[in-house]
């Protein structure tokens, strides 16, 4: 009785809301987490502790677009890690919600497979625009073959643009010091986006974190803290025509 109430409690939580892992919105250059974002806005794997998330997004340039988000990651012994998010990407003009859920399961001892399905609803102010709803999906891999390296790759499904359906990720994740994390990703979705980005740790809860992107050209840089139960994160994102776009990100480990 007890596996089936923690069964319930994990779908419970997973109709709450979207993928952890970033699902590309219409807006693609969004990204929905703190750390991510310093670091260029690669797609980075997720520490494997029960964790709560709410992170902030806001566009200056962008008539005051905001990307608010509440995310959560439960590893379970027998289910493999569970994942759930929602976010809210809008304004009093435009708004767009994502609501889904990701299931990761350790396959072997250092390979990872995991399957995500998200809900998208895009709207706006105008009467005679009808809201728009799709269904989208990702499937993930995420190797790692050395204790200082992490590959992972993300393909999925973009309904919403009939003439790009498809998306794809890719990153590489090497330590060559023990404070020091370095990583390179490609995504391709309407075009191939390069990414790379570092993140320097001082005594294990001080993160200094820089990075850019390319099509269009963006430079990222931020700042974490984190300790034993929480951890604060923020980035801020330079882009040469939205200006600057600050961002914040809470975590809680349970």
């Amino acid at each position: 009785m007890r596996s089936r109430s923690k069964l319930l409690a994990t779908l419970t939580l997973l109709v709450a809301a979207a993928a952890a892992w970033p699902a590309a919105a219409q807006f693609n250059n969004v990204t929905h987490d703190a750390r991510s974002g310093a670091m260029g806005g690669l797609f980075l794997p997720q520490d494997d502790r029960c964790q709560a998330a709410v992170t902030y997004r806001y566009g200056f340039l962008t008539s005051a677009l905001a990307d608010k988000g509440l995310q959560a990651l439960w590893p379970t012994k027998r289910f493999g890690t569970v994942a759930a998010a929602y976010h809210h990407l809008g304004n009093t003009d435009y708004h767009e919600q994502q609501l889904g859920a990701a299931y990761l399961l350790r396959a072997t001892g250092w390979l990872h497979v995991g399957v995500a399905a998200r809900y998208l609803h895009v709207g706006t102010a105008d009467a005679h625009y009808r809201p728009q709803q799709w269904l989208g999906a990702d499937v993930l891999l995420q190797a790692t073959p050395g204790g200082n390296t992490t590959l992972a790759a993300l393909a999925g499904t973009r309904p919403w643009d009939p003439q790009q359906p498809w998306r794809m990720l890719a990153v590489v994740a090497y330590r060559p010091l023990p404070q020091l994390l370095t990583a390179v990703g490609a995504e391709r979705e309407e075009q191939l986006r390069m990414r790379m980005g570092l993140e320097y740790c001082y005594r294990e809860c001080c993160f200094v974190r820089t990075g850019f992107a390319t099509n269009p050209m963006v430079f990222t840089f931020g700042l974490g803290l984190r300790q034993q139960r929480y951890s604060i994160d923020l980035a801020v994102e330079v882009h040469n025509t939205l200006g600057i776009t600050p961002q914040t990100t809470l975590v809680l480990w349970l």
